[in-house]
């Protein structure tokens, strides 16, 4: 009988289609990715000059003076059938939110015990191009600082592909744009003298990595030496808590050269909270083939501003809000169908039984 009256009113079987097919509408998108190629137009081949430390690798890894003037080279060949422009930048190493080692990126704010800038004392062409088939040796002219260095100066030239052919993005569509590259590692040491090694906890905050909710702490390398095998062990606690509100451990990592490792302390997809909290950490690195490891602990404060900002715009915390609101809307979509349905058959069997009362 129901189903008779279904196929009678319009309404409410328009209101069941809808329920039926409204999560079958897809979300349609858009991507343009305008770039393509399997890679690298060129090579690069380093000319090891008479100072290099170890000949076996293909880095720089030169062995200076105070004052001392030098240009090293390195070849460029294009391997291609056309000219190919290379865009080349040298940067001091920095240490990555990954722990990572980055030899391309220009910081505006380098660690405050960092004395001298790769870009500063290293003097190279911007941009080369190359005609097809073709090499062009790049010249880099190193001016070491007058006064006398220990330890290492770490930094980088990175070799870029111009895509000349890439067109520009319109204001309506967005460009995917692969970028290729390739890094060569410059290393200047002027003493073999050994540094004590030194890490330093600077500040620990809420913040987001890539949309997600993070605890940042901020650690920072103070020496002019390379911090390898890198491990940390962190755990946030409550001010007063006995037990972990989150745990993080991360190993086989990097810290450059007098450099701050901003290192993300995940929340696994869940809401900041606001409130006191203290922070527990242990930090393994090894330098001159000694493992050595830094113990710290924290008090830092959660505001609640900051805790509804960082909550909006996380990507897993929004995502779940709103699969909440979508399961409201069904629900109560359904109910109202429900009355509707109750409410009709009530109204039939009060008339049918009107109408039986009458004859």
């Amino acid at each position: 009988m129901i189903i008779k009256w279904i196929t009678k009113y319009r309404l409410v079987k328009l209101l069941l289609l809808s329920l039926v097919f409204l999560p079958l509408i897809p979300i349609i998108g858009h991507a343009d990715n305008s770039t393509t190629g399997s890679g690298l137009n060129f090579t690069v081949k380093t000319n090891l000059p008479d100072n290099q430390i170890d000949r076996h690798n293909d880095y720089f890894q030169l062995k200076m003076t105070p004052g001392q003037k030098q240009t090293v080279t390195a070849t460029v060949y294009n391997i291609t059938k056309k000219p190919t422009t290379v865009d080349i930048n040298v940067q001091t190493a920095s240490t990555t939110i990954n722990g990572t080692i980055d030899y391309s990126k220009a910081l505006t704010n380098w660690d405050k015990s960092l004395n001298y800038k790769f870009n500063e004392i290293v003097s190279y062409p911007k941009r080369i191009t190359i005609p097809a088939g073709k090499s062009q040796d790049v010249p880099f002219a190193i001016s070491m600082p007058e006064n006398s260095y220990k330890g290492i100066l770490l930094g980088g030239i990175t070799f870029s592909q111009v895509n000349e052919e890439q067109p520009e993005s319109s204001s309506r569509t967005t460009s995917i744009q692969n970028k290729y590259a390739y890094a060569v590692a410059m290393i200047l040491k002027e003493s073999d003298e050994q540094l004590t090694p030194n890490v330093n906890l600077n500040s620990v905050k809420a913040g987001q990595n890539n949309g997600h909710n993070v605890i940042d702490v901020n650690l920072q390398n103070d020496q002019p030496l390379l911090m390898s095998n890198v491990k940390v062990e962190a755990q946030v606690y409550s001010e007063k808590g006995k037990k972990p509100v989150y745990t993080t451990v991360k190993s086989d990592m990097q810290m450059a050269p007098n450099s701050q490792f901003k290192y993300p302390v995940s929340l696994q997809g869940t809401p900041m909270q606001p409130g006191k909290y203290r922070i527990e950490l242990a930090v393994t690195g090894t330098a001159y083939k000694e493992l050595k490891t830094w113990h710290f602990k924290k008090h830092f404060t959660i505001k609640n501003s900051e805790a509804e900002n960082f909550n909006r715009s996380d990507v897993d915390v929004s995502a779940n809000t709103n699969g909440h609101l979508n399961h409201i809307v069904i629900v109560s979509v359904i109910l109202i169908i429900i009355l509707i349905l109750v409410l009709f058959i009530l109204k039939r069997k009060s008339v049918f039984s009107r109408s039986k009362k009458s004859k």
